[in-house]
């Protein structure tokens, strides 16, 4: 026998040998596509939970917040912080005369700084010139009375705010300090408000609110009442009758 024709047996046996596991892989990698498949299909029934998810999901802003209780704590320090700022002359009592005054001296200020705005040249007097341009950079405010003053935030308000910052419920609940409520809270009739009358008059409002009596006012709490007297819903509530089920 030739040698060709000896080595043609071995390498029949081993390439038979060879064979399988050669064979094994092709078909295991297809096998692996296919069970990539497998797994994309996966993927798609992900996507059909995460259609059966809570709407605004997908990582999307999350949820406004409930404001927190309203502490009477809090609510008190900023009724006496209102009546230390009108309390001028630190006597403990504020007089109708002491808060004209105090509105007076704000409203020379600010008509001040508005004067200041306008005097381009700072010579002590508005030209026409200087006045129409002010106008002019004022745009479409200038047609309005109140813009047209150049503060934003309106007429000078005849009373002392209180400083609840941006928590309108509190903005509410506080009443600002005037003369009508100088003449409401005084209930000895003497010269003028004390901090003690001041409290009592601003919390009935509180108190009447908080109705389980704990020192806080819920945002149920406050929630404003119906012409029934039962407290209102707001958003997020139960639909109309008829409609489907709350969520």
């Amino acid at each position: 026998m030739s040698p060709a024709r000896k080595i043609t047996p071995l390498l029949a046996v081993l390439l038979m040998t060879l064979a399988p596991p050669a064979l094994a892989q092709g078909m295991g990698g297809m096998d692996g596509g296919m069970g990539g498949g497998g797994m994309g299909g996966g993927g798609m029934g992900g996507d059909d939970m995460g259609g059966g998810g809570p709407p605004g999901g997908g990582g999307g802003a999350r949820p406004p917040q409930p404001p927190k209780p309203i502490k009477r704590a809090r609510f008190d320090k900023i009724v006496t912080d209102m009546f230390r700022d009108a309390d001028t002359n630190r006597d403990g009592t504020v007089t109708l005369d002491e808060l004209h005054a105090l509105v007076e001296a704000r409203r020379a200020v600010i008509i001040k700084e508005r004067f200041a705005a306008i005097d381009a040249d700072r010579n002590g007097s508005i030209s026409m010139a200087e006045f129409s341009a002010w106008q002019s950079k004022m745009g479409s405010a200038a047609t309005s009375d109140d813009a047209a003053t150049g503060d934003r935030s309106g007429p000078i308000v005849e009373a002392v705010m209180p400083d609840v910052g941006e928590d309108r419920a509190l903005a509410r609940l506080i009443e600002p300090l005037s003369g009508t409520v100088i003449a409401r809270a005084n209930t000895n009739y003497d010269a003028g408000v004390s901090l003690e009358e001041l409290l009592a008059y601003e919390g009935k409002l509180f108190d009447t609110a908080d109705t389980d009596h704990d020192g806080y006012l819920s945002m149920e709490e406050l929630r404003p009442k119906g012409k029934d007297g039962e407290r209102m819903r707001g958003p997020g509530g139960p639909g109309p009758m008829g409609g489907p089920p709350p969520r």
